[in-house]
């Protein structure tokens, strides 16, 4: 089987937050969730493509399909390790 092999990677980044229904907002009611930073996230997949602008990973790959993309622009990631190959044979 001559798979293609991309990089296992664990991406460390910073998410965007909405908060709130639908409707206006009392700015006294958000007073905490104003203050606090926005979210901090992990993501582990197939390293699939590095742009300039972002990298695009993917939970499940074969030869010439994937799972789930996603994309996190560069500048909302804090670190990327590339995770050890793991040998099948």
């Amino acid at each position: 089987m001559n798979a293609i092999i991309n990089p296992i990677v664990k991406i460390l980044w910073i998410d965007a937050e909405t908060i709130g229904d639908n409707g206006w907002q009392e700015l006294e009611d958000l007073k905490s969730s104003i203050e606090s930073p926005p979210p901090i996230m992990q993501t582990v997949g197939f390293l699939i493509g590095e742009y300039s602008t972002h990298i695009s990973v993917t939970d499940s790959i074969g030869d010439k399909e994937c799972g789930h993309l996603t994309k996190i622009p560069l500048c909302m990631i804090r670190s990327m390790l590339y995770l050890e190959d793991i040998d099948n044979g």
